[in-house]
């Protein structure tokens, strides 16, 4: 048995052992023990390990991502009036290539900024500080929260739990839902969902947002991640569902495939956030797409100056092509950047971007790829993507 499937038989047995406790489980539960079960979870086996295997991230591709968020942390340090200690905690750090992207090139950026800056690279689990001055920062981190998932069934909102079946072969099953959270916010809905539609609720938004609120004293949140609006989440282009896996670059397989040695994610809904951070005592500055949120931090001006360097016609065209994955709206240019506030007075996003001609100068020295960032090149990672025309039907898998 190789490391993978002894690990995957690990979190099998938990997953089987709860349900024999109780009968069954919500989706949720299943999706917590598979992507965090202590030792055996996907994200507890890889932690602080690349997941380019089976995806790749922003600050995977190309230090400009994290020098762009520098130049955005500057700015929000200088609307602080320059506090002498200006935190940020990264929550989800993963091999903590954004850490190192951003401060190395804070001093590029400002070195007074560079010598407040005092930065927290964090997971999910680990201890974090109180009551900081500056900002809270996490990178597709919210989309792999469990998820209940539901079907709208003659009318009603039916949960999917997971069960076994004679065989102890995990199958799915529905029934009527009895959170009144999932039933209340779904009925709010300016458009009534249709009958068949299938969808997830995120369950961790709530206390995540409490857990920010206990960090920040006085700042910003930034929160980047692949999603939208409810009225996006829940339109019907997203009928079918918008729960996702992902496995060596392979997504569209079963979640009850491959357990906990895929990845789980699901589209975020933005809204829930927002209202989330309001009832916290945080203010909504704005939710646009990374591609803008970059081009506004100086992305376009890193890209001319990498241009006009004398490199190698190979390191020139990853360091480029990088770029335009980033800003590409069918890539990672089309995720979502959501900013908000706490005890601060900034409103609207444009206060929040450095002048143009500001760019100018802070772009001189755009950082390069190295050996911690993956190599890209045109129909590299070319993800494949296997149909499944009906996750919600009758279910089994032999493990």
């Amino acid at each position: 048995m190789n490391l993978n499937s002894e690990h995957s038989s690990h979190v099998i047995g938990e997953i089987r052992s709860r349900i024999k406790r109780t009968g069954k489980i919500p989706f949720s539960e299943f999706m917590e023990v598979a992507l965090y079960l202590p030792k055996y979870g996907y994200y507890c086996v890889n932690e602080k390990q690349p997941y380019q295997e089976d995806y790749f991230t922003s600050p995977s591709v190309s230090p400009v991502f994290g020098a762009c968020i520098a130049i955005q942390l500057m700015q929000m340090w200088l609307l602080l009036c320059k506090p002498k200690e200006f935190a940020v905690v990264e929550i989800g750090c993963g091999n903590g290539n954004l850490f190192r992207d951003i401060t190395n090139f804070a001093s590029k950026v400002n070195a007074e900024f560079a010598a407040c800056l005092k930065y927290f690279p964090t997971d999910i689990d680990d201890q974090v500080p109180s009551q900081i001055i500056g900002c809270v920062i996490s990178n597709e981190l919210l989309d792999a929260f469990p998820v209940a998932r539901f079907r709208v069934i003659e009318g009603s909102i039916n949960e999917v739990f997971v069960t076994l079946d004679e065989n102890e072969n995990i199958i799915e099953v529905t029934e009527k839902c009895s959170n009144p959270q999932i039933n209340e916010y779904l009925a709010s809905l300016e458009n009534p969902l249709q009958e068949g539609h299938k969808g997830e609720f995120n369950v961790g938004i709530d206390d995540w947002m409490r857990k920010v609120t206990d960090i920040l004293s006085k700042g910003f949140v930034i929160t980047i991640d692949y999603g939208g609006y409810k009225e996006d989440v829940y339109s019907k282009s997203n009928s079918k569902g918008t729960l996702q896996t992902y496995y060596k670059h392979v997504y569209g397989l079963s979640p009850y495939q491959k357990v906990g040695q895929q990845d789980l994610t699901a589209k975020l809904d933005f809204s829930r956030v927002i209202d989330a951070g309001y009832a916290n005592g945080m203010c909504n500055i704005g939710l646009i797409e990374q591609a803008e949120f970059l081009k506004n931090n100086g992305i376009k001006e890193m890209e001319n100056q990498i241009r006009n360097l004398n490199l190698g016609n190979r390191e020139k065209q990853e360091n480029l092509y990088a770029i335009d994955m980033l800003c590409r709206a069918d890539r990672l240019g089309g995720f979502k950047v959501l900013i908000q506030s706490k005890n601060q007075d900034v409103r609207i996003l444009e206060k929040l971007w450095t002048s143009r001609d500001a760019l100018d100068g802070l772009a001189k020295n755009p950082p390069l790829k190295k050996h911690d960032h993956i190599g890209i090149l045109p129909n590299q990672y070319s993800s494949s993507y296997v149909e499944i025309d009906n996750l919600f039907e009758d279910f089994t898998e032999t493990f």
